[in-house]
């Protein structure tokens, strides 16, 4: 079966979120079929840092949507918004 990469965007529920604890908890909680191959840290504003997630998973008929809903249910996620998608 063939693999999909998406890159998310995760943002914190609140700004002094532990960032490492987040990440650990993000890569807990993905279905079976999805793994996280690069996290990124990127600034916003006033304090607030996004994890910008890279995700390989199986392709099939919503996945996109499974990872979506597994990585805003974690907490101290706030939003999750995807950026990109192709197969790898």
């Amino acid at each position: 079966m063939a693999r999909v990469l998406a890159q998310m965007k995760v943002f914190p529920s609140e700004v002094g979120i532990d960032l490492k604890k987040l990440q650990d908890q993000l890569r807990s909680g993905l279905p079976a079929d999805a793994t996280i191959l690069k996290v990124q840290e990127e600034p916003v504003a006033f304090g607030l840092v996004v994890l910008i997630v890279t995700i390989s998973m199986a392709e099939k008929d919503g996945m996109i949507d499974e990872v979506e809903k597994a990585l805003a249910s974690t907490p101290n996620v706030g939003e999750v918004q995807t950026i990109a998608v192709s197969r790898s």
